[in-house]
């Protein structure tokens, strides 16, 4: 019997001018030099991930996370579909030391820090009797933390789902409680789950008191949002080549931020015309050349979710052989022939709020301390990222577009 193998990730997070000619970036993944650095590799994959991802409506995803459980995959695959796995990540040429890398890059990433917290598990879920390959689960043991469990999917395919879920709602915090609502193919024979959970704390606080209800032009109508709103130094540029400008709004502790990066000009919900001229590249230029400047800064308090299969996504970017009964190749993974991907399952949720704690809470600015300062009004569609800045490792990416009302800080930031 041919069996199936699920890929599942899941991402809760808690919140939370350049005068030199920007060249647009090529967005066809096949014609681009590979860059040198993995954290620039992720970011390359997170641009042709959000282009391809069509969705009018917002978008949220993890590009740790996804490029997580491909990484997983490619540990376990040959042939064709490692060649596929390993071209669209547009990976440093030696494969030997790629996983080792990694781990490298996800520990400093995931260092210690008591204002932040950020917990990225990977469960791999194996039928009863199944034939894995002890070198790929000892690798990806020691690689990237997995930890392997034993599930009846073909005769306990309920008991199955309701475990998985369980495993994604405790490493989340409860914030994705149900990432399978229905139960997988009784001949699935192998799911592996991501889950990244990112709780920060504003280093500049937003004033609770000060968040008031506000208009937010979606491009196709005008909605009413809560907008928090303070008076901060922060680094920011203008960015005249792309008709746009960027702030930054860093967390406690220095090693992680939240960028906005909005268009000027008519307000509209196309943001991909705005990501095809950004790379890896670009985007760290633009990062270098911010300075911190008085700004009023309005945002809303909000809910982001994005729920999506990412098998057409992945086909388009030409990995394709994983879901092929045919072509898949996972032969060191498994001594069986008959394992492909049935589907891979993204979910994220992003909460931002105005502090994340009670102790940031009490920390009080005054509006007007500023005066006529410059103002950063995030009332539009916005391009939006969570980055480690030692590493460059992009956590999150995001096309802001509706935002969801966020009815309570719920203790995070």
């Amino acid at each position: 019997m041919m069996r199936g193998l699920v890929i599942l990730a899941a991402v809760a997070a808690a919140c939370v001018c350049v005068s030199s000619h920007i060249v647009p970036a090529v967005r066809f993944q096949a014609t681009r030099q590979a860059p040198p650095q993995l954290s620039r590799s992720i970011q390359e994959f997170a641009l042709d991930l959000s282009i391809e991802l069509q969705d009018k409506g917002t978008v949220v995803f993890s590009p740790l996370s996804i490029s997580n459980l491909l990484l997983v995959l490619l540990l376990g695959s040959g042939g064709a579909t490692f060649r596929q796995l390993f071209d669209a990540l547009m990976l440093p040429p030696s494969e030997p030391s790629l996983h080792s890398h990694f781990q490298t890059l996800f520990e400093s990433a995931v260092s210690s820090n008591r204002n932040v917290t950020l917990n990225v598990a990977n469960g791999l879920f194996i039928q009863e009797g199944t034939d894995v390959l002890s070198e790929f689960t000892n690798n990806a043991k020691t690689y990237y933390k997995s930890s392997v469990f034993s599930l009846d999917f073909s005769r306990k395919a309920i008991v199955a789902k309701d475990f998985i879920n369980s495993w994604v709602s405790n490493r989340t915090h409860g914030m994705i409680p149900e990432l399978l609502q229905e139960p997988l193919s009784r001949r699935t024979n192998f799911v592996a789950a991501n889950t990244v959970y990112f709780n920060g704390t504003w280093a500049n606080p937003f004033i609770p008191d000060f968040t008031r209800v506000g208009d937010f032009n979606t491009g196709t109508e005008t909605i009413k949002v809560n907008m928090m709103q303070s008076d901060m130094n922060v680094p920011y540029v203008n960015i005249p080549d792309l008709d746009a400008h960027m702030i930054s709004l860093p967390y406690k502790g220095n090693q992680y931020a939240m960028f906005i990066l909005m268009p000027k000009g008519n307000v509209t919900n196309n943001l991909q015309d705005l990501e095809y001229k950004l790379d890896s590249d670009i985007i760290n230029r633009l990062i270098n050349n911010m300075t911190s400047i008085d700004i009023n800064v309005s945002l809303p308090k909000m809910r982001l979710s994005y729920k999506a299969s990412l098998k057409r996504v992945l086909t388009d970017l030409h990995i394709d052989t994983i879901f092929s009964r045919e072509l898949a190749d996972f032969s060191r993974l498994t001594a069986s022939k008959d394992v492909w991907v049935d589907d891979i399952v993204h979910e994220t949720v992003v909460e931002v709020s105005e502090t994340g704690t009670v102790a940031a809470a009490a920390t009080a600015f005054s509006l007007n301390r500023i005066g006529n300062s410059r103002t950063f009004y995030v009332n539009r569609p916005a391009i939006f990222f969570i980055r480690d800045l030692r590493s460059g490792l992009p956590l999150f990416w995001g096309r802001l577009i509706k935002p969801e009302p966020l009815q309570q800080a719920s203790g995070r930031a």
